[in-house]
């Protein structure tokens, strides 16, 4: 099809309409012409790969609803650049991406049913990943190219007819064909007059103050040219479902405030700006598809695509308060690049910061208008989809105090940046395509303290960069999971890295070195680089052996020959920094490491991991029949980071699972939680063993902690027999668990917190069964129902 209009397209140019032979050859031509107009005008494709069917139900091994084809497109995209094969910048990834999104409403579970139309595909292996998500909500069915399964939360998932293997394959890999199910929470909606819908023409490209705006849904908006909308302070932009919006959302020539931009539509930057480097439009030479400075900045929900066809076009997909760069209020005759920072030596330009604590040339900056003072008014990004195709389009990066959960990342280049101070990175779903780190440390950030920040449950479902990691970095360092060469005069202390899931091929686990020689790189007055304190990168899981391709290892080395001066702070050391992961069933250790300069790396520490997650095997696949799963609680939305419980009783005509119907209020971000745990593995859920003759009880599991709930565990057992576990998430902790009438249980809970204060009860109906408190670290009880 995109031959035959891509030569419509050519006779368009090419046929004189005046030598036509006839009225009718002239009526054909347009015909032909005005179709491919129209086709063309639907800026995305729809995938006949994968055909998705799904429906609602009330638990886990329901099997009373009929699945139905989903309401939303499955959008398809493939390599968008024009002769990939000529531009080095796509680093040979080619394949393709179909994805959807759906809606899960509370206390619902989905039933999910997949074919796949993919030559190869089927009868051979098949996941659902995150692994470590999908494990407890049963085991899928397979019948060819067809699978059904459970999804019992938000998120994002790979459905994959194929096995583990093809992730050490650089070919198959590259050119895999990867379906995506975006599983969303229901939006929180503006009153109807909060709105101001753009239309598809509108010459808006200042939005606010004080507005509300939204795209509609279904409508593709497509300027023929690069569109830049600049937010200001108090405004809303919400995308309808399915809105289709080729532009990009820009505010770096001030601090604003209050802007949030959500919904379940799609933000695509596709077109070449024509100019290089305009202030608050192409900053610094790069085309970043939201960019904003600022405080209480919000994004929830959107897909942002990279479809550029030109080669070598960089720019993030989302950027908050980036900490390299200034606020752009320089003149046109005098513009930042980026350049400034690359292969360069102090002095720097007198370049006026935004919120960093000072500016690029070390003076001080004393304009903290607008910055945020917290995580309160720090950046909230959640349920974001990050996807691009080529080398320079990296991922998310929310700035100082920024927090980003629930959000997936697809790039060919760094995914998450934490590089700020106390920001929180939390339940990712990663695929790092051929380039890039997928939690990078830090490059080229300016003067000032950058300290606890916390990244925690990332499942990095796979990690492609071992087919470079061989040539990038320079030094014997890999991409590895965690790492960077660091160059910045930031001083990084007490970052906080834990709970790394990573199921496929991965060639190392930690490449961090520091260097006042980095690329990119901001030193002080002095030449000196900023130390690495107290990192601790611990409870890492690789469910395989590292693979490598020669020439690179894990690696740590501080600054190996700092300038005079450089001492301290400014050593450019990484001190006492703590290590733990697992690998394929064996200890991470130092061996694992190549170490060059070890007094550049003092106090550093391996230890081991917690001992509650393991890695996990590939799913064994049940008979061709219905799931016959014992239900399972199910995690609702809720205010908090952790999901709550659901009904476990038989449904009664459950509504079809499809996307919600488009709104056509505007937004505001919804006051909703991830159904994700930011622990180890999702054991609020509770796996419930085969179902036992007899009548049934449910009795409830009741947990109250001030402490962190999450690290307080629960099992009810019949001898080594476990019927129910799960892991508290909320105070109070509330869980309902169907068991045998008559039949005597053991309760044990277990408490990780260092703070022993933790209340525990279990109730049928108004009756208290067992209940304690104070009792340590591990308590034991017997109750009967």
């Amino acid at each position: 099809t995109s031959l035959i209009l891509r030569s419509a397209f050519t006779m368009q140019h090419r046929v004189n309409l005046s030598n036509c032979s006839s009225q009718l050859e002239m009526l054909l031509l347009f015909s032909i012409l005005l179709v491919s107009v129209v086709v063309n005008a639907n800026t995305f494709q729809v995938s006949n790969l994968y055909s998705v069917r799904t429906c609602l139900v009330d638990f886990i091994g329901d099997t009373s609803c009929t699945p139905t084809p989903v309401s939303n497109p499955i959008r398809y995209q493939t390599q968008p650049v024009r002769n990939p094969g000529q531009c080095e910048d796509t680093v040979e990834q080619r394949g393709s991406l179909s994805y959807v999104d759906l809606t899960l409403p509370t206390s619902k579970v989905l039933f999910v049913e997949v074919t796949t139309n993919v030559a190869g595909q089927g009868d051979d292996s098949f996941f659902v990943r995150p692994s470590r998500l999908t494990e407890l909500w049963g085991t899928p069915t397979v019948s060819g190219t067809t699978a059904s399964f459970y999804l019992a939360g938000t998120g994002q998932f790979s459905v994959e007819f194929a096995p583990s293997s093809i992730w050490r394959d650089l070919s198959l890999a590259n050119n895999f064909d990867a379906l995506m199910l975006f599983v969303n929470p229901p939006p929180t909606l503006h009153p109807p007059a909060a709105t101001e819908l753009i239309e598809q023409n509108s010459n808006l490209s200042t939005l606010g103050p004080n507005k509300s705006y939204r795209f509609a849904a279904g409508l593709t908006y497509d300027w023929g040219q690069d569109k830049v909308f600049h937010v200001l302070d108090n405004t809303a932009i919400y995308f309808e479902e399915n809105s289709y919006v080729r532009a990009r959302v820009v505010q770096t020539t001030q601090k604003v405030s209050d802007v949030t931009i959500s919904g379940y539509g799609v933000l695509d930057n596709h077109y070449s700006p024509v100019d290089y480097d305009v202030p608050g439009k192409t900053d610094d030479g790069s085309r970043q598809t939201i960019h904003i400075l600022g405080k209480n900045i919000n994004i929830f929900g959107l897909t942002l695509v990279n479809t550029n066809e030109d080669c070598a076009e960089f720019g993030y997909a989302l950027n908050v308060n980036a900490n390299w760069a200034p606020i752009a209020d320089y003149p046109d005759d005098n513009v930042f690049e980026a350049g400034e920072l690359q292969n360069a030596n102090p002095p720097y330009q007198p370049r006026q910061a935004h919120c960093q604590e000072k500016n690029m040339d070390d003076s001080p900056n004393t304009d903290f208008t607008n910055c945020p003072t917290s995580r309160d008014d720090g950046a909230k990004v959640s349920f974001v989809k990050a996807i691009s195709w080529q080398m320079g389009q990296d991922g998310i990066n929310a700035g100082k105090y920024g927090t980003v959960s629930d959000s997936f990342i697809r790039v060919v280049d760094d995914a998450i940046k934490p590089w700020d101070s106390g920001a929180l990175y939390q339940n990712i779903v990663i695929w790092q395509l051929p380039l890039g780190w997928p939690i990078n440390l830090g490059w080229w950030g300016w003067t000032q303290k950058d300290e606890n920040t916390v990244v925690d449950s990332i499942y990095l479902i796979h990690n492609q960069n071992w087919m470079t990691s061989g040539d990038w970095p320079t030094t014997k360092s890999g991409q590895c999971v965690v790492g960077g060469v660091y160059g910045s005069s930031s001083i990084k202390s007490g970052y906080r890295i834990s709970n790394i899931y990573v199921e496929t091929a991965c060639s190392c686990a930690v490449g961090l070195e520091i260097s006042k020689n980095a690329y990119s790189r901001h030193l002080t007055p002095d030449g000196c680089v900023g130390s690495i304190q107290d990192l601790q990168i611990t409870n890492m899981y690789f469910d395989e052996e590292f693979y490598q391709t020669g020439g690179y290892n894990n690696f740590l080395s501080g600054e190996r020959n700092p300038n005079p001066g450089c001492e301290g702070d400014f050593a450019g050391e990484i001190s006492n920094m703590v290590i733990s992961g697992v690998v394929n069933g064996r200890d991470l250790s130092e061996s694992d490491f190549t170490i060059p300069r070890p007094g550049t790396v003092p106090g550093l520490t391996f230890q081991t991991v917690d001992p509650a997650p393991t890695p996990i095997p590939p799913p064994t696949f049940t008979p061709v029949s219905a799931p016959t799963d014992a239900p399972v609680p199910i995690p609702t939305v809720a205010p908090t980071l952790s999901p709550t419980d659901a009904p476990t009783v038989a449904p009664t005509a459950p509504p079809m699972a499809e996307p919600t119907s488009a709104p056509t209020l505007a937004p505001i971000i919804p006051t909703v939680a991830p159904t994700v745990l930011a622990t180890a593995r999702p054991t609020n859920l509770p796996t419930v063993a085969p179902t036992r003759a007899g009548n049934k009880v449910t009795v409830d599991v009741v947990i109250e902690t001030d402490e962190n709930p999450q690290k307080v565990i629960w099992k009810i057992k019949i001898g080594t027999n476990v019927f129910a576990s799960g892991r508290a998430n909320g105070n109070p902790y509330v869980m309902p668990v169907e068991l045998d009438s008559e039949t005597e249980y053991k309760f044990v809970v277990i408490d990780k917190n260092s703070f022993k204060d933790t209340f525990y009860e279990v109730w049928k109906e108004d009756d208290v069964l067992i209940a304690g408190d104070g009792f340590g670290r591990k308590d034991i009880n017997f109750f009967q129902v």
